[in-house]
């Protein structure tokens, strides 16, 4: 295979090395999911990046980040693209973490054995409630419930598995008073690595609307009950420091809590990080920083090394940096605890 030419242009000591890269597959996805509209993309595969374009944005991230570096595949749907399992041996192949997120509907026997060759660090199972009328109703189809259980059945009938399989849960009023008790289940199933929450924001695809929460369409998503909600999230935080299995670290939860009482005040009191750590690329290889922000390359078209240290992506970096935006997606992207970065604790 014919060796990727890395550039030797200088790192500025001002700019961080990326930590993390959240990849956006595809936007195909068999589900009717009430939280996101990705399934209603107008999406041209065919516009998409090739095996050959994305093997080859995976090599340009040799002398760039450091060890750790982790691949967050995502979609739509990611199993529903041809060569997933190729693209993950060729991630993992060359040293970088891997954790895959899917509703867990074409996890079959067959399904299960290419995950599980292919050296997926990270298996994540988007679950929304304990009950399957629950899970169901948000996702949109009949079944995705008892689809997720028999997945994570047919991936531990493998010996040896090395694969951690891991739950996220959007938290939404319908499934409210189910949090706890899904927690609870976590701790109890050996085959589960961890849980980790986010908060429910404005469905993706939508037209931005800080009010979103509020139209019709889109009401029944947001918790009513604000005690409730309360409760929920200061047991959740009690849970983590107890050791419990939870992803978020514990002032995550009090930063929820503080997001559900009122979205219109929540608001960052430091600059967004966003341009410091991670950066996304979507299906046609576009990056971005933020995907309320212009992009700052295409890796169809430009080493990533030469856009992360690019004059476009400092002008956008220093857009996030300066932005003051209740854009309600800073409550779960890439998220840190304010006081730690500022010193405090």
């Amino acid at each position: 295979m014919r060796k990727f030419r890395i550039s030797t242009l200088n790192i500025s000591s001002s700019i961080k090395k990326p930590k993390y890269c959240c990849w956006v597959i595809n936007y195909r996805c068999m589900f009717r999911c009430k939280m996101c509209h990705i399934w209603s993309v107008d999406y041209d595969p065919k516009l998409a990046t090739s095996m050959e374009e994305k093997k080859r944005f995976v090599r340009s991230l040799r002398n760039l980040v450091e060890p750790g570096f982790e691949f967050h595949l995502s979609g739509g749907e990611p199993l529903m693209e041809e060569g997933i399992f190729e693209l993950i041996r060729f991630i993992s192949d060359e040293g970088y973490k891997t954790n895959l997120v899917t509703n867990g509907f074409l996890v079959n026997k067959n399904i299960a054995k290419k995950i599980l060759e292919s050296g997926l660090g990270t298996l994540t199972f988007s679950l929304d409630g304990v009950c399957a009328t629950t899970h169901d109703l948000l996702r949109g189809v009949a079944g995705s419930y008892e689809k997720i259980m028999q997945a994570i059945e047919c991936l531990d009938s493998f010996d040896n598995r090395k694969l951690k399989i891991a739950i996220l849960t959007t938290i939404m009023e319908p499934n409210i008073d189910e949090l706890l008790e899904l927690v609870e289940r976590v701790q109890s199933d050996k085959r589960l690595e961890m849980i980790s929450f986010q908060a429910v924001t404005q469905p993706f695809c939508e037209e931005n609307d800080n009010a979103w929460f509020l139209k019709e369409k889109n009401k029944y998503l947001w918790p009513q009950n604000k005690d409730k909600v309360a409760f929920a999230m200061d047991k959740l935080k009690e849970l983590k420091n107890k050791g419990y299995r939870i992803g978020n670290k514990p002032d995550h939860f009090m930063h929820f809590k503080e997001y559900f009482r009122d979205p219109d005040i929540f608001l960052k009191k430091i600059k967004c990080n966003l341009g410091d750590y991670e950066f996304h690329v979507d299906p046609y290889g576009k990056v971005f920083f933020c995907c309320l922000m212009d992009p700052i390359g295409n890796i169809k078209t430009g080493n990533i090394r030469q856009i992360w240290n690019s004059c476009e992506a400092s002008r956008i970096r220093q857009n996030v940096y300066n932005c003051r935006k209740n854009c309600h997606i800073m409550i779960n992207c890439f998220y840190e605890d304010e006081a730690v970065l500022k010193g405090i604790k």
